[in-house]
């Protein structure tokens, strides 16, 4: 060991019983620190070292050196192993053993079950580590604990069952549940056992007077149905909750506000299978977790029409914070199947103070509204930000259900439309939705609006309205806006049309003085695939000084097969911006001359992660099997899981086609 470092072990050592908790802590550090720079020998003297402060008389050294001694696992297990082969009955040992153990140490830690020789709190430390190591040998050794006559001990062969994951018969189980101290711990075992036996004891400890045990019940029983169901036996546990008494599903209420997540998380589920349709208005003051908000909608549709009532009169209780969460518990329910009451809430619940719950309130109006529902979402549509938004994809889903929509959006909107603002931007937002030529004129005439807003939703709702209209001709208009944003967007409608003067159009608009102009004309040349392109796209990547723009342009030139399209390619590859490195790979993977596989496995070494990981999903896409052995070699020095990742997918990849062309 160099001088400075056993300087700074001994320190360490000696600091590790300091005064403080704050000064013991920095000196376990500092050790921890040390020790990754000595030698083998040295950190197993060190080891030795720590392990007399764990054991000694003295407590204040024993949490640092703990914290040391499990920092080193693979050099602490030997030492352990010696002395507890000298002095089996060292309880602190077995249970530092017990948090690292590996299955070689299974008859070590068996025999520290051994009534005869040890203690109850050596016993419990063995068990612990047992079921760290969770074989067979463990789980049979467990098993046989919980026949003790030591409640505790059965607590702790329970969990340590638990632990290992080990899926035990429920008649192993079902004995210790006259057991007050062992019925928590039980039931998180009979919980794992993947067998309905285990449904009826579960659902008796629903009623159980503790608390603890109800929610470990209802956890266990959530874990089962989910194994079940799995397995193909969906409705054991429904079906036992159906025909359980009233007052036991009553005892699941209080759980959907226990304070852990997942307990009501467990307790909606089973309040679901339970068929327990009152539990809603319990429901609504837990949704503030995401996971039980899921879980409640999921509920209400699983009620379907039933959820009705209770949902009104949750409504008319309901308190300003909960209003979002009802108004989306509302949204579950079956479209076409709505108490009206509660359609009105809903359209009351767009005037809501609270963007959240008024956009709640818009998005549940998407899935059940009517045309009742138009007129306020329609006044909605005003409204800044995500509201409006919200509103007018509601309008645009109502729309698209009714036979009827077109006329219906002209009586609502009337003549002539609005020209500026929100409303106009997200009636924009309708018409494109609805994806109807009808309203082609009407998006023609928005493009000449005085709010540039207006004219940029005008031309994107203009690209997703098919068929031959007057819309194309205005979009190549628009190409000479003031707007950069307002060309851009008719830029990618023309590249959705596709009308005949598209490309001449957007090879025009390559030229613009804006980049974010010349990188969406370009991307909708190349989404046209058209060979007229092919020449500008060249000069772009030569000339053009953004990069956004030249790697539009690199992904227009991988379906060219042309061989100098080849060699610009690969000379980009040596670029020093990495997104067009990676737009090069990415392009080199459509060619077929092995020059292209050179090049790509080259990419493999480059200094960027993301460069490394782009090639190699390149070289997995061109299945050229002469790579296979270069990226094996890769493979074995990359260090980042993510490219790790795509090398093995494409060795993967190569391999199959190897195999299949070998059937073949």
């Amino acid at each position: 060991m160099p001088p400075a470092a056993e300087q700074a072990v001994r320190e360490a050592l000696a600091a590790l019983g300091g005064p403080t908790w704050r000064d013991r802590k920095q000196a376990a550090d500092a050790l921890a620190h040390a020790l990754r720079e000595v030698d083998a020998a040295a950190l197993t003297q060190t080891m030795e070292a720590l392990l007399d402060l764990f054991v000694g008389h003295d407590v204040e050294p024993r949490a640092g050196a703990r914290e040391v001694l499990l920092a080193f696992p693979a050099a602490l297990r030997p030492c352990l192993r010696a002395r507890l082969d000298r002095d089996p009955h060292e309880r602190a040992l077995v249970e530092l053993l017990g948090e690292i153990p590996e299955a070689v140490d299974g008859p070590r830690l068996v025999a520290g079950l051994d009534p005869l020789r040890f203690g109850p709190n050596l016993r419990a430390a063995a068990a612990a580590g047992l079921g760290r190591i969770g074989d067979a040998l463990a789980v049979a050794a467990l098993l046989e604990l919980l026949g003790d006559r030591s409640d505790v001990l059965r607590v702790a062969a329970l969990d340590a069952l638990r632990e290992a994951g080990a899926i035990v018969d429920p008649a192993a189980v079902v004995p210790l549940l006259d057991s007050p101290i062992c019925r928590k711990a039980a039931a998180g075992v009979m919980g794992e056992s993947r067998n309905p036996d285990a449904v009826a004891p579960l659902v008796g400890l629903l009623g159980d007077g503790m608390a603890a045990v109800r929610a470990a019940a209802a956890l266990a029983l959530a874990r089962l149905d989910e194994a079940l169901d799995a397995a193909g036996q969906t409705y054991e546990v429904g079906a036992a909750l159906a025909r359980a008494p009233a007052e036991l599903k009553q005892r699941l209420r209080p759980l959907l506000e226990h304070r852990e997540p997942t307990v009501r998380q467990a307790a909606i589920r089973l309040c679901a299978l339970a068929g327990d349709v009152d539990s809603i208005t319990t429901l609504l003051e837990v949704m503030d977790d995401p996971v039980a908000q899921d879980r409640g909608i999921a509920m209400v549709a699983a009620f379907g029409v039933s959820a009705n009532a209770v949902l009104r009169a949750a409504a008319e209780r309901v308190a300003p914070a909960q209003r979002e969460h009802l108004y989306r518990l509302i949204g579950a329910l079956p479209q076409g199947r709505v108490d009206p009451v509660l359609l009105e809430c809903l359209t009351a619940g767009l005037r809501d103070d609270g963007e959240d719950a008024a956009v709640a309130a818009a998005e549940s109006l998407a899935a059940l509204g009517d045309r009742r529902c138009l007129a306020p979402l329609y006044r909605a549509m005003a409204e800044e930000g995500r509201l409006g938004e919200t509103a007018a994809d509601a309008v645009a889903a109502v729309l698209g259900r009714s036979n009827t929509g077109s006329e219906d959006l002209a009586l609502i909107v009337g003549s002539p439309w609005p020209a500026e603002g929100s409303l106009a931007r997200n009636l924009c937002r309708v018409v494109g939705s609805l994806g109807s030529a009808r309203w082609a004129p009407e998006l023609v005439g928005l493009l000449g609006s005085a709010d540039p807003s207006v004219r940029c939703a005008a031309a994107i709702a203009l690209g997703h309205l098919p068929g031959d209209h007057e819309g194309a001709d205005a979009l190549a208009f628009a190409l000479a806006d003031e707007e950069p944003l307002v060309r851009a967007a008719a830029c990618r409608a023309l590249g959705q049309l596709a009308p005949p003067q598209a490309p001449a159009a957007l090879l025009s608009a390559t030229h613009d003085r804006a980049a974010q102009v010349r990188a969406a004309a370009v991307a909708a040349l190349v989404a046209l695939d058209n060979p007229v392109a092919l020449p500008r796209l060249r000069a772009i990547v030569v000339e053009d000084t953004a990069p956004a723009v030249v790697v539009h342009a690199i992904a227009g030139l991988a379906s060219s097969g042309r061989d100098q399209d080849l060699t610009m390619l690969m000379s980009l590859s040596l670029s020093a911006d990495h997104e067009v490195v990676k737009a090069a790979a990415r392009a080199l993977a459509s060619f077929q001359p092995h020059r292209a596989t050179a090049a790509l496995v080259g990419l493999c070494s480059h200094a960027r992660w993301d460069v490394r990981w782009a090639a190699a999903q390149a070289l997995g896409k061109r299945r050229d099997a002469t790579s296979l052995g270069a990226m094996q070699r890769v493979l074995a020095d990359e260090r980042d899981p993510l490219v790790r990742q795509a090398l093995t997918e494409a060795i993967a990849e190569l391999d199959g086609t190897r195999a299949r062309e070998r059937r073949g």
